[in-house]
């Protein structure tokens, strides 16, 4: 398991080299600093009355996002020492997805194929590419640790950091909702209606419902004590369907997934095909939830990813419905696309960000020190 780890991730960063060139202006103050790194740091400082809380440049929407200020007041702002134990966590996300997909499949052919697809799209890339200070890795890796827990403490404990890492895994405990629907129904061999809707309320999830509460409570009394005339700028129309998003919509939602669309297809014809049709609506509702929320910022790939419990519980269909051969068949080409589409990243204001091999990488390092300007 850690030798298909560390492989997928070294393949993965070959691939898709982080701008750590932005790290690097940001650290020696090189150039242009990363604003949200200088807003938590204030937060850090008082989370309750934190400084620059400008508009319009979305530093008003991290005011309940604590998971980062507590790392920075913990290390005394060492922004290089958070985004190392974000790397990590992005390491054990994959070795926990390859050690649960193996202990279902059984398969080291399945396993390998997908944590190297999923090492090489958004979820994954991010735990290494995100160094402007958004830490959503943090909530993706602990949103994985409350989907495979069984203890509720555990499941309760990580949805609150999640929670607090960033609003999108607020609505992505829905997800986890479904998820669990979803592996009892087949566990059970039960997919009435009736026990699909205790499924959402009992056990694992019913932490899930408790944990909404508490969140919920706490934002709101904090919000109402201490930020009474709060806004949010970008509250209102979809941003993505403006004229300036929305030439880029269709690329962001595909490059989300990439090849793991074909995962999702195949899951969607299995649930057809075996008229599982109260799971099948369940799943279609709360994938339309992913992509109306998608729509409503900016960065669409970041919100998109939340889903990733949506692919999980895709291949964990597959696997309980499906030939090996025909898993494999799949995974074979969802791991093909990918592995070679360009990892690119649709973050607002019709700007699509490529994330250039380390070949190229090491290509622009020497043209800027010798002067060439062939990459302007």
């Amino acid at each position: 398991m850690w030798k298909l780890t560390l492989f997928a991730v070294a393949l993965s960063l070959f691939l898709a080299f982080p701008p750590y060139a932005l790290l690097f202006n940001h650290l020696t103050g090189n150039g242009v600093s990363l604003d949200a790194w200088v807003f938590i740091q204030n937060q850090a400082q008082d989370i309750l009355h934190p400084q620059d809380m400008d508009y319009d440049i979305r530093r008003e929407n991290m005011i309940f996002r604590w998971t980062l200020p507590l790392l920075s007041f913990l290390t005394g702002h060492n922004v290089l020492l958070i985004l190392i134990i974000q790397a990590v966590l992005g390491v054990l996300f994959l070795y926990k997805v390859a050690g649960y997909i193996y202990s279902i499949s059984g398969d080291k052919v399945i396993t390998a194929l997908f944590v190297t697809a999923l090492a090489n799209i958004f979820v994954s890339v991010w735990a290494f590419a995100d160094v402007h200070g958004y830490g959503d890795e943090y909530a993706f890796f602990f949103m994985l640790l409350a989907l495979l827990s069984r203890n509720p403490l555990v499941i309760f404990l990580s949805l609150q950091v999640a929670f607090f890492t960033d609003e999108r895994a607020v609505i992505a405990g829905g997800y986890l909702l479904l998820w669990w629907m979803g592996t009892k129904a087949y566990k059970n061999n039960d997919f009435s209606l009736l026990s699909l809707l205790r499924w959402a309320f009992t056990g694992e999830s019913l932490v899930v419902w408790v944990a909404w509460a508490i969140y919920f409570t706490i934002r709101e009394y904090v919000q109402m004590t201490y930020f009474p005339h709060h806004s949010y700028s970008t509250i209102g129309t979809p941003v993505l369907l403006a004229n300036a998003h929305r030439n880029g919509l269709g690329s962001s939602i595909w490059g989300a997934f990439e090849g793991t669309w074909l995962i999702l297809a195949a899951a969607f014809v299995v649930l057809c095909l075996t008229k599982r049709y109260w799971l099948l609506l369940a799943l279609l509702a709360g994938f339309a939830v992913l992509l109306a929320t998608g729509i409503y910022v900016h960065d669409i790939d970041r919100a998109l990813s939340y889903g990733f419990p949506f692919i999980l519980l895709a291949i964990f269909i597959l696997i309980n419905t499906a030939s090996t051969t025909s898993v494999r068949l799949i995974l074979f080409f969802t791991a093909i696309i990918c592995v070679t589409h360009p990892q690119v990243f649709y973050m607002g204001y019709n700007k699509i960000l490529w994330l250039e091999p380390l070949p190229i990488k090491l290509f622009m390092l020497i043209d800027h020190r010798l002067h060439w300007g062939l990459f302007s």
